[in-house]
């Protein structure tokens, strides 16, 4: 049984497995498989590569019972953290409940993180988008990895003990 650490409604947020990692590592989208590519790793030792750095954190998207992507944060150095998702096609077929969890997914991911960042490709529109959907930020440079034009994104810890934050009751 898979430890759940978030729901909503029919998606799921579990911790991963080594076999959640066997199950999508041949049936990711395409812009994903890519990008692994340009990492020099095949999708499964993508996925699995995160489950061998000490502190990292790793989780399973399923949508009912079915294992739709993987997600992650790898540390990078004190308080910075290295995000990742890599999906199957499910994730676009359910797309609608895939961005209801969105957010709350990312503030789980971000943890103690006061930043968590990582690189797309420059020409994953659809991916730019809807990083950009769930509050990350990109820098001005592009950069060179691996001989191709990548992004760096960020996303800050967000602060709510400022004199500007107030904090209002949930009405029901």
């Amino acid at each position: 049984m898979d430890k759940e650490v978030g729901r909503i409604g029919r998606l799921s947020l579990v911790e991963a497995t080594l076999n959640h990692a066997r199950m999508i590592a041949d049936s990711l989208r395409m812009y994903d498989a890519r990008e692994c590519l340009i990492y020099g790793l095949t999708p499964l030792e993508a996925l699995i590569e995160p489950f061998t750095v000490k502190d990292s954190r790793t989780y399973a998207i399923k949508f009912n019972e079915t294992v739709i992507a993987m997600c992650g944060t790898v540390p990078v150095s004190e308080g910075v953290g290295r995000v990742w998702m890599l999906g199957t096609g499910g994730v676009n077929e359910n797309y609608r409940i895939f961005l209801r969890g969105c957010k709350p997914a990312i503030d789980i991911l971000q943890g103690e993180y006061e930043v968590v960042e990582n690189f797309v490709p420059q020409d994953h529109v659809d991916t730019i988008m809807w990083l950009t959907w769930c509050g990350f930020i990109f820098d001005e440079e592009v950069y060179n990895i691996h001989g191709h034009n990548m992004m760096r994104f960020v996303r800050c810890r967000e602060r709510k003990n400022n004199v500007y934050y107030l904090e209002r009751p949930v009405m029901h």
